[in-house]
């Protein structure tokens, strides 16, 4: 391995904020790039706008000629669908992100459902449809509530847990007869709904050996008491109290091992970041909602600060085939990440709010940015979520007290946050 590496990240969210804040912190690192970052970004790691377009294979092979990195890390799941991996490939430069074919796993849900069924994984029985007329028909013979997945990537609003048939049959009529998610709803994967709490659980792989990072726990409802619309995540924690060691040791056997197991078996070794989001029943049994195949985020801005290691070396080893001689484990300990939102997210919300933000001294909180610009100098808004307060302390409490002592001296007007992170598990 070299001395050091000039890396490329892909994205612009609260995940790559906290991805380049530990990929900073390794000595194998000599330069970081990103694109297109955010407002939290030194300028001068920020690519000049309009540098390459991440989906045309094309354009990230002329970049990549020009302006050749050791490394390339990709955050948002895209560009690795696209086959941004293959593309850097072509010209022997690693990624951290699978190849097109394994992050179809993502990218199609009737890929992932039959890819689970082979391997044998637990998951929700479902069917897979591609006319109205007949899903229609399967609604109608199955019990309430019942899961309706747009089959492609639909930016998280593809989903829809029906409670009654009229939902069921709007959600079907909007995919189907309205074309709301394009080409992503060519099919639709209609699910039995799958009761219990939800957990994440991120597995690197390097295609042979994979290290499982911390459980955490996401609140996707936009207010406390888990209420209002869902949306892309408003806070998470780890480890998640609900994933105990007999859990994860199901999870191992029953999930990761088979899935891995199988993508081998179809000739595409699975190397990078494969993400399952779990429903774990009463009973403790976990089942697969769904995989995706990069970090999740908000879940990512608090579980790597539950990382004894060096990021870097984790990601590029396991994108050369080599994990098994990174020396990495889990910190005691628990963390926190509450995100800050503009009034109105997830639907219509403001924009270009004025962020007034405090430094982050110490060792164990930080701000990550996500929906952030600057201009002249200063930092405001341009997205629904807008930061990420993190914070890691010696136990879940003291974690949480951290996060929202932080975000209290935070000046943005119009914005809001949930007040009960991580509730369940205090």
């Amino acid at each position: 391995m070299q001395a050091k590496l000039k890396v490329l990240l892909i994205g612009s969210g609260g995940r790559e904020s906290a991805i380049a804040f530990h990929l900073r912190k390794s000595p194998l690192l000599s330069e970081l790039k990103v694109y297109p970052g955010n407002g939290g970004f030194p300028d001068s790691e920020v690519l000049q706008s309009g540098s390459f377009e991440v989906l045309s294979k094309q354009s990230v092979q002329t970049f990549l000629k020009s302006n050749p990195f050791d490394f390339v890390v990709v955050g948002p799941e895209d560009p690795l669908v696209a086959g941004f991996a293959d593309w850097a490939g072509e010209l022997g430069i690693p990624v951290f992100g699978p190849d097109s074919y394994c992050a179809q796993v993502e990218g199609s849900k009737d890929f992932a459902k039959s890819l689970m069924t082979e391997a044998n994984v637990p998951t929700a029985e479902y069917k897979t449809f591609t006319e109205y007329s007949t899903s229609l028909k399967y609604i109608e013979s199955k019990p309430l509530p019942i899961v309706i997945k747009a089959d492609g990537l639909a930016a998280g609003k593809g989903v829809t847990v029906a409670t009654d048939r009229a939902m069921a049959v709007n959600a079907l009529k909007e995919i189907f007869e309205d074309n709301k998610f394009g080409e992503s709803g060519r099919q639709v994967v209609i699910e039995e709904f799958m009761d219990g709490q939800e957990a994440s659980i991120f597995a690197v792989s390097d295609g042979k050996s994979y290290f499982l990072l911390p459980a955490a726990q996401d609140h996707k409802r936009a207010y406390d008491g888990d209420q209002g619309p869902n949306t892309g995540g408003m806070g998470a924690y780890c480890p998640a109290p609900i994933v105990t060691e007999e859990v994860l040791s199901v999870v191992r056997k029953k999930i990761f091992d088979p899935m891995f197991e199988t993508f081998r078996e179809k000739g595409h070794p699975y190397r990078g970041l494969l993400y399952a989001g779990l429903m774990i029943s009463s009973e403790g049994r976990p089942r697969v909602v769904e995989f995706n195949c990069r970090f999740g985020d908000p879940e990512t801005q608090c579980v790597l600060s539950m990382l004894d290691g060096d990021l870097l070396e984790l990601l590029y080893k396991a994108s050369t085939g080599k994990i098994e001689d990174v020396k990495a484990s889990v910190k005691p300990g628990a963390a926190t990440v509450v995100v800050l939102a503009a009034q109105g997210y997830p639907d219509s919300y403001e924009k270009n709010i004025p962020l007034d933000l405090p430094e982050t001294v110490g060792q164990n909180t930080y701000l990550f940015h996500a929906g952030t610009l600057k201009k002249d100098g200063k930092v405001f808004s341009s997205g629904g979520r807008i930061l990420g307060v993190v914070a890691y302390g010696s136990d879940l409490k003291s974690s949480v007290s951290q996060a929202y002592s932080l975000l209290e001296k935070i000046r943005a007007p119009k914005t809001f946050f949930r007040k009960d992170i991580a509730h369940r598990a205090l």
